[in-house]
């Protein structure tokens, strides 16, 4: 086809050179219409073919996910815990192993994605618990990581608190506000974690959880609060990028590399320029290239970096050097119309996260789109398609719904939601009733146990009976009445008690056999 398009430009340019007119010595906007209608169509054709493979990914990741069986597990914490963030850290960085490699055929042919878990902070009415949604097939992965710090919490699986409520409003009965949180700078920069709450004097952890319970636990009847994390285990390449970022500040950085986009224009221009550049001599390259040109290095910029760039430098590298997830957030209230107060909410859906920010490097921020709000009387046309689409994303637990995803590592995870430590006071939290404990290894166990292996119990009577023979001759012999004519005793098959041989020589009001002040 490129073939062609050169037709009238190859004719052209020999016109040129017999000494016709030129086809260069058209007007320049002639020129380039023609330029647009010859080549234009290759952008075109390339947006057209890229939003046509999304469609198509989009269709097929929806039907994997209608597929896919959740379950949603209530973890009751224990009552006396000495675990710190760090445990959960752990934990966190264990669910890593979900994650696999998916293939070409199994992301475009079975729309496979990487596993979404939902990990949350809910108070009905000022009742506090945490809460993990998960796949059906993760669940051992979730309760072993749990119980490997936590032995004594208590698992168990509880029915969706949020379909319960309604995502179409307005509503008769309910009333709802919330949000989506992103980050205010670049998921490189990190937000303050546990560490940077531990008191340096007592070596104590301050932790900033705390607050957010207590403010939790001052629902009301009626009144329901929701923290929701969304966890995908993903690639890693956000920690190149920091490492690259650190780089660049100590002076150390790679040659730049020329965009996708550049580099596709030059491959498709780079046939007509050398046309042009054989048949008349014109040298169009140098018009059309970048001309970029590489910076010098200055080998002392190493020591030259200020000491903010000095701490920006490793708190980057501090959160590189762990693993990370892709992280959506989303806080949400929601109440019945009648005890609804949103001006009071509001402080508290933005403060609950505002005590993690640093102002020198990151801190949470409400993301725009996704916030309901009616200052002015444009943004009341959109409130209610605000709620719906935010308390969709809640439900569903949606991963494509509001803002693109943030990167936090496994300390910063650890830090957003982790259980109550022992000198943290949340009596509303719901904790384990008992303690939790396995059997003896040694337990003997009876034949007739239905959990042995490979144990098949008999259904019908034949087989009873030759199964177990001696067990129903005995059975049988025991159900036999006795004859009423022998008489019975009740006191007859007691054990008489028999003191020690020393007590014998003593008398029976002695102090060591019978005390003298015991009750009658």
């Amino acid at each position: 086809m490129l073939s062609l398009f050169a037709i009238p430009i190859v004719s052209q340019a020999t016109g040129f050179a017999s000494g016709t007119s030129s086809y260069f010595l058209q007007p320049l906007d002639a020129i380039l219409f023609d330029i647009l209608i010859w080549f234009g169509w290759i952008p075109i054709v390339m947006t057209l073919g890229w939003g046509f493979t999304q469609m198509w990914l989009d269709y097929r990741r929806g039907l994997y996910s209608a597929k896919l069986k959740y379950i949603l597990l209530a973890v009751d914490v224990p009552t006396m815990t000495e675990q710190t963030p760090k445990a959960l850290e752990n934990f966190f960085a264990s669910i890593y192993g979900t994650k696999s490699s998916i293939t070409w055929k199994e992301k475009w042919i079975g729309g496979k994605l990487h596993p979404v878990f939902s990990f949350e902070i809910i108070s009905t009415e000022g009742y506090i618990r945490f809460l993990i949604r998960t796949q059906a097939r993760f669940r051992d992965v979730m309760e072993a990581g749990i119980y490997a710090h936590y032995p004594d919490a208590e698992i168990s699986e509880v029915e969706d608190y949020a379909k319960s409520f309604p995502n179409e409003f307005p509503n008769d009965e309910y009333e709802m506000w919330g949000g989506e949180m992103t980050f205010d700078k670049p998921s490189m920069y990190p937000i303050r974690t546990y560490i940077d709450f531990e008191d340096r004097m007592t070596q104590e952890i301050k932790d900033p959880l705390g607050l957010t319970l207590e403010q939790l636990a001052k629902m009301r009847p009626g009144e329901h609060f929701w923290i929701q994390i969304l966890v995908q285990p993903s690639s890693n390449d956000w920690a190149k990028a920091s490492v690259k970022h650190v780089r660049k500040i100590y002076g150390d950085e790679d040659a730049p590399k020329k965009s996708l986009i550049a580099s596709t224009f030059e491959s498709v221009i780079a046939w007509p320029t050398g046309l042009l550049n054989e048949t008349l001599g014109i040298d169009l390259s140098g018009l059309l290239s970048s001309g970029t040109q590489v910076k010098e290095v200055d080998p002392w910029k190493t020591f030259k970096i200020t000491l903010p760039q000095k701490d920006e430098a490793e708190a980057i590298l501090r959160k590189a050097t762990k693993v990370g997830y892709g992280v959506k957030l989303r806080i949400l209230y929601v109440a019945r119309k009648s005890v609804f107060q949103k001006v009071e909410r509001t402080g508290m859906v933005k403060g609950i996260l505002n005590q993690y920010s640093h102002l020198n490097f990151n801190k949470f921020a409400l993301y725009i789109p996704q916030v309901p709000k009616d200052d002015y009387f444009w943004m009341r046309w959109e409130y209610t398609q605000k709620q719906h689409r935010l308390m969709t994303g809640y439900q569903k637990r949606s991963w494509g719904i509001g803002a693109n995803p943030i990167w936090l590592n496994v300390e910063e995870l650890a830090t957003l939601w982790h259980f109550p430590t022992i000198t943290m006071k949340a009596p509303l939290v719901k904790k384990s009733e008992s303690k939790r404990g396995e059997p003896p290894v040694g337990l003997p166990i009876t034949f007739l146990e239905d959990t042995l292996p490979g144990f098949i119990p008999p259904k019908t009577e034949e087989q009873k009976q030759n199964y177990f023979p001696e067990f129903e001759e005995e059975s049988e012999k025991k159900l036999e009445p006795e004859s009423s004519s022998e008489s019975t005793d009740p006191f007859e098959d007691l054990v008489q008690p028999v003191l020690p041989r020393q007590t014998f020589k003593k008398s029976l009001e002695d102090d060591d056999v019978v005390p003298p002040n015991l009750p009658v």
